[in-house]
């Protein structure tokens, strides 16, 4: 069966997070048990991600992945798309929580986007890149796949 994949993008604070546990860990890892919950954490922080799986018959997926291998699967309901768009975006996160708040209390990412658009405008985010050719290539893919229009705001 036909599908195409679509990875999350993955925060650079949480690759620090992740990181600093790791380098963290290293050290106290031969002293404790402690050192040993802090790198399956940090191995958590950093290798746990998930993609998007849209199939040609629309039974789509959310997969959980760690280090690009698939643990599981579960089913994602997305809106059938009367047509795609690309078009950049400009995002904004709060860090209102935990440790990561001592980090900064606001993050601001700009991406490329691939959105599905429904019926009465309802739309879903697919698929968020820093690399513009990588959104063009998966969207032009996924237009063939499903036969749907695809609009191309990045060109204009």
């Amino acid at each position: 069966m036909n599908s195409i994949k679509f990875k999350e993008y993955k925060n650079r604070k949480a690759k620090y997070i992740g990181i600093g546990l790791l380098l963290f860990s290293f050290f106290i890892m031969t002293q404790e048990l402690s050192g040993i919950i802090l790198t399956v954490i940090g191995i958590l922080i950093l290798g746990v991600n998930t993609e998007i799986e849209v199939f040609e018959n629309f039974d789509n997926k959310l997969n959980i992945t760690l280090f690009n291998t698939k643990l599981f699967s579960i089913k994602k309901n997305l809106i059938y798309p009367e047509y795609i768009s690309l078009f950049g975006q400009s995002f904004s996160s709060s860090n209102e929580f935990s440790t990561v708040s001592a980090l900064g209390s606001t993050a601001e990412f700009d991406f490329y986007v691939i959105r599905f658009f429904g019926e009465r405008n309802r739309n879903d985010v697919i698929f968020k890149s820093k690399n513009k050719e990588e959104v063009l290539i998966k969207g032009s893919e996924l237009s063939i796949l499903l036969d749907v229009e695809l609009v191309n705001k990045l060109e204009d």
